[in-house]
């Protein structure tokens, strides 16, 4: 049951379409994270939270989804998938930048 709250959760919260991501675990996210390019960053100013983006591969990407009280979620997505949401972003959500 927690884990369907947590998704309802973070569908409401988080950029992208949760269809079209695929969760991963923190170490694994973390890990990438630390290696790999930013490409974008995304806020959302009425609930603290942000997201970061970084290349993984030329067609996926890794997003790192920070609430405001600082925990964590990773996620992997097409890069296609990421343009898609970049271009019909709610518009609650602000892009510091994006070079993707």
């Amino acid at each position: 049951m927690a884990t369907r709250e947590g998704g309802s959760f973070l569908a409401d919260r988080v950029p992208f379409p949760m269809t079209a991501a695929q969760s991963l675990s923190w170490d694994l996210g973390s890990e990438l994270a630390e290696r790999k390019p930013e490409c974008a960053r995304l806020e959302r100013a009425d609930c603290g939270c942000s997201a970061t983006v970084f290349e993984a591969t030329p067609n996926t990407v890794i997003a790192r989804f920070r609430t405001a009280v600082g925990r964590e979620r990773f996620f992997g997505l097409a890069t296609a998938d990421l343009r898609e949401t970049l271009a019909d972003l709610p518009p609650e959500w602000r892009v510091d930048y994006a070079d993707i």
